[in-house]
């Protein structure tokens, strides 16, 4: 497992991401949007989690649920 340190920058993109959804009406937890940013900040664009809604409101982001793997 890898330890992602949370930056300046990856605060910054999680409140682009958090504004982003709250204009539309869609908003979700900040602590998502610190997930999805630190995520984004390493290349990743796809989580594993069983909060797949509000991942997937994020844009070029998606999530699957832990079953949907195909191991």
């Amino acid at each position: 497992m890898q330890v992602i340190d949370l930056t300046e920058p990856v605060a910054f993109e999680a409140g682009k991401i958090y504004a982003a959804l709250s204009r539309t009406g869609k908003r979700i937890e900040f602590n998502d949007c610190l997930i999805a940013a630190t995520a984004k900040s390493v290349g990743m664009n796809r989580i594993v989690t069983r909060n797949r809604d509000h991942f997937n409101r994020i844009a070029d982001f998606s999530a699957v649920l832990p079953e949907d793997l195909e191991f």
